[in-house]
């Protein structure tokens, strides 16, 4: 088994990420992250750490915000 194919890179980059899909790695972004923890009951609320990477100047878009929250049942 290769490493690649056990562990996803964590990439929020456009330009990453893309780069990252060409080589065949998985990817997870800070999103995803976020509702990992939730499932895992680490936190509550996926909702303060979207609008902490936003304050960031992290760009997040509403549509993406949304199905977040979606997923993460919020």
């Amino acid at each position: 088994m290769c490493i690649r194919d056990s562990y996803p890179a964590i990439l929020d980059d456009l330009a990453a990420r893309r780069c990252a899909e060409a080589l065949g790695l998985k990817i997870l972004g800070t999103g995803a992250i976020l509702i990992l923890a939730k499932r895992r009951r680490l936190i509550a609320s996926i909702a303060p750490g979207l609008q902490g990477l936003k304050d960031a100047g992290l760009y997040l878009s509403d549509r993406l915000v949304q199905l977040l929250k979606e997923q993460a049942g919020e």
